[in-house]
């Protein structure tokens, strides 16, 4: 039987966590482990917002292994101060509102998160997010980590979320399915991302990753210089949903959907002040009856699009869809060398 904890015990953890027996512990390394704990609160199935509460606050040299997390608000862990070598390992969470979350305590002391890892996590029931990191956190790695959204899917909800200047941070193996708004009219624009950063995000590198059935981008990413490889977007109304620059390496787009708002769906679309991407080996499937463009340009100044031996079968999409400047697109080898079988190059 997993062991529980009251809300006391949860908030002496965070504040007294040296003189609990059992919940954390001094190593001989200077590490605090918090292993094999359960942390549970209040939070209804229909809960909002914060409802639940936090689950601890992080330290430094902290590592989290083998813990349970359920029924917690915006933070089953939160980090509230400027935190080093926080490693967070093999635990699972259900009926949250976020994960990790990164909110300073107080504003003139930015809770900076550096050189952290979070490996082979699960969690499910998430109403806003896995996790959100801002400020200039760095240097981190989220590997084998597996998060799934609720049916009540908050405005603005995201599997993984960096904002501010968040830099040098590598996801491998992620999985983020099912990040849905669901109280939006339709006359808005319905967000919900698999994966997203800001512009002031850079060194971002996502690998291996794997985003599903959201209602915005499987991939929206704002952040200078992104580069992702081998990733699989599907069933999202924008699988890639792309601004800045960067490179896609063997990444695969399947089926995008439109679950509702305004804009419709596309493999993979270019927005704002875009400037170069390199498509390499993209990989498009889509089912006879999906007519979402496999690019959807809609750039406020001419992109630049490299395509690089595209394997694409969409047979009832068009190519392209150009709303804003003409892009220049170079094709390796040239567009009739490569596999493209769509109903028609321009919408």
């Amino acid at each position: 039987m997993m062991e529980s904890v009251s809300r006391r015990d949860l908030l002496a953890a965070a504040v007294f966590a040296p003189i609990l027996p059992g919940a954390l512990n001094a190593q001989s390394t200077g590490t605090l482990l918090i292993e094999g704990r359960t942390f549970s609160g209040a939070r209804s199935l229909t809960g909002t917002g914060g409802e639940g509460g936090e689950g601890f606050r992080a330290k430094s040299g902290m590592l989290v292994r083998n813990c349970h997390f359920l029924n917690l608000g915006n933070g089953a862990i939160r980090v509230n101060v400027p935190t080093d070598n926080l490693v967070i390992e093999d635990c699972d969470g259900d009926n949250l509102y976020r994960f990790l979350e990164d909110t300073s305590s107080v504003t003139a002391n930015p809770a900076v998160l550096s050189n952290f890892a979070l490996r082979r996590i699960v969690a499910r029931e998430l109403d806003r997010g896995m996790t959100r990191i801002r400020y200039g956190s760095h240097h981190g790695t989220i590997e084998d980590v597996v998060a799934s959204g609720s049916a009540q899917g908050d405005l603005y909800c995201v599997g993984f979320q960096l904002d501010d200047q968040a830099h040098d941070i590598t996801y491998q193996r992620v999985e983020a399915h099912g990040f849905r708004e669901t109280n939006r009219p339709n006359t808005s624009y319905w967000n919900g991302d698999g994966f997203s950063d800001e512009r002031g995000n850079r060194a971002i590198r996502y690998l291996s990753c794997t985003a599903t059935d959201c209602t915005d981008g499987g991939f929206d990413l704002k952040s200078a210089d992104m580069f992702l490889e081998n990733c699989v977007s599907r069933g999202n109304k924008r699988n890639y949903r792309l601004w800045s620059k960067g490179k896609l390496s063997s990444c695969h787009s399947e089926d995008p959907k439109w679950r509702g708002g305004t804009g419709g769906a596309a493999h993979f679309s270019f927005h704002g002040a875009a400037g170069r991407f390199v498509i390499d080996r993209p990989i498009v499937r889509a089912g006879a009856d999906n007519a979402a463009p496999v690019f959807l340009i809609e750039t406020s100044i001419p992109l630049t699009l490299d395509i690089i031996n595209a394997d694409i079968d969409a047979p009832a999409a068009p190519l392209l869809a150009i709303r804003g400047p003409a892009p220049q697109i170079n094709w390796s080898p040239a567009r009739e060398q490569q596999t493209i079988r769509v109903a028609r190059d321009l919408a």
